[in-house]
């Protein structure tokens, strides 16, 4: 996974983690004096649009965060590090975990199917002392 993870994405696993629907963010937003539809909040998730700096405000105000959280760089590849690191509940980071683990599986799958998987040649135990 990419050290630079996109805001929207950070935002989209953010909102999910505190189990608020897309729907019920806006509606949300809507009470913070911000209109957005449903449809502009996936594309800001999905990094198919910019997001102002006062939508950002308003938006890191409804799921209750510092707005640096999004700017952070995780110094770990690993989701479940990063779900940690902002306080999510034990049962989300258990779920997160179980979540990163199929994609890596996926990923795996993948480069199998597609000839990309080279699997080291280790060397005997004798010969590595």
């Amino acid at each position: 996974m990419s050290k630079d993870i996109p805001i929207g994405l950070k935002i989209k696993a953010i909102r999910e983690a505190r189990g608020l629907s897309q729907i019920e963010a806006v509606e949300r937003l809507a009470e913070k004096g911000i209109n957005m539809s449903r449809e502009t909040l996936s594309k800001i998730e999905n990094g198919n649009r910019t997001v102002s700096a006062v939508e950002l405000n308003a938006i890191c105000k409804v799921l209750n965060i510092d707005i640096n959280i999004l700017f952070e760089e995780d110094e770990d590849d690993d989701l479940v590090t990063l779900f940690r690191k902002n306080n999510f509940s034990e049962k989300t980071v258990e779920e997160v975990e179980k979540l990163q683990d199929m994609i890596k599986m996926f990923i795996y799958q993948k480069k199998i199917y597609n000839g990309e998987f080279k699997p080291q040649k280790k060397k005997p135990l004798w010969e590595e002392c």
